[in-house]
């Protein structure tokens, strides 16, 4: 089924056929002014004649107009001759141009228009699970997936973007329209060397900071190595992959099924199970035991804080709290 929005930017694309639209129309106007001018009795108006070409080069022919004249009938045959050729013309280039246009678009040759979108870089079972979270949680959100190695778009994304090419050079993010993007998610490269591939990941970073600085920014990286490179390239937040796995097997080692516990409390269904709430301006310089009297209830726990890049878990109830506080809840669901 084709939409509408998929075929304004197919046919946005080449120009050929717009100029080919163009010429048939202006044929067709042409035709319709010069039978209405030879012959005013039998075509009254100017549409009439626009009507009689338009039916007659698209082979309907409802015989409703018909020329009474010599001259009339030698331009209804041209028009047929040459008409019904520039027509078929048209259809055809119109039919491959949409073949085309969905060719590109299925590898990954497109480019993106719109605004407010999320940017995946890289094709993996992490990004595949990303993008069924992100699914589940707003099937409305538009994802654009970047990945070199890939032929053409996955299967298991047919409502995702695919933009072909490395993310390491910029007119691969400029088609992904990462200016106007909202988040951007860089997965590291499993495939190759740990070291390298954190430092593609931060070299990846760098490239779309540098077209869009303001992009929010999510890094993964597999190595403690490129952190602070990562940071100083500007990335948001920074997912140390192994470290977090390191940290999931400890647990349960220590406590068994505590990855069980873990994973319940990130998980999303209709509601999240971990949430922020900006601090409201009631609340400052006021203790932490007042925000758990004020904003906890049966069903949502109050259990830190997120300050300047800090997370502070459990504080001390005399806790003073500072305008530009989160609280950290953890929700009933």
């Amino acid at each position: 089924m084709f939409r509408f929005e998929f075929i304004v930017q197919s046919y946005s694309k080449f120009h050929g056929l717009l100029r080919m639209t163009g010429i048939v129309l202006f044929f067709i106007f042409l035709v319709g002014y010069i039978i209405h001018f030879i012959e005013p009795g039998a075509f009254p108006t100017f549409f009439d004649g626009v009507w009689w070409a338009i039916v007659t080069i698209s082979t309907v022919g409802y015989g409703d107009f018909v020329p009474e004249s010599v001259i009339g009938r030698i331009l209804g045959m041209l028009l047929i001759i040459s008409g019904i050729a520039l027509f078929s013309f048209f259809i055809s280039n119109l039919a491959s141009s949409t073949v085309l246009a969905r060719q590109d678009r299925e590898k990954g040759g497109t480019s993106y228009h719109k605004s407010g979108h999320y940017i995946i870089v890289g094709w993996n079972e992490r990004s595949q699970q990303l993008i069924k979270e992100i699914r589940k949680i707003n099937s409305h959100t538009k994802l654009i997936l970047i990945d070199e190695s890939l032929q053409e778009r996955p299967e298991e994304c047919p409502n995702v973007v695919f933009v072909k090419g490395s993310p390491t050079i910029d007119e691969t993010f400029i088609r992904a329209n990462a200016k106007e993007a909202h988040t951007v998610i860089i997965t590291a490269n499993l495939h190759i060397n740990e070291k390298v591939a954190d430092a593609n990941s931060v070299l990846t970073l760098l490239t779309v900071k540098g077209i869009q600085p303001a992009i929010y920014s999510i890094v993964e990286l597999v190595t403690p190595n490129q952190i602070k490179n990562a940071e100083r390239a500007g990335a948001d937040e920074i997912i140390q992959s192994s470290n977090y796995l390191s940290l999931l097997m400890i647990n349960g080692i220590l406590y068994h099924g505590m990855t069980d516990v873990i994973s319940q409390m990130l998980r999303h269904e209709k509601q999240d199970q971990l949430s922020f709430e900006p601090l409201r301006s009631e609340l400052v310089n006021e203790s932490f035991k007042k925000a758990i009297e004020e904003c906890q209830t049966e069903d949502r726990f109050l259990i830190g804080i997120r300050r300047d890049n800090e997370t502070i878990l459990h504080p001390n109830k005399g806790s003073s709290l500072l305008k530009g506080d989160i609280l950290i809840f953890f929700n009933r669901i």
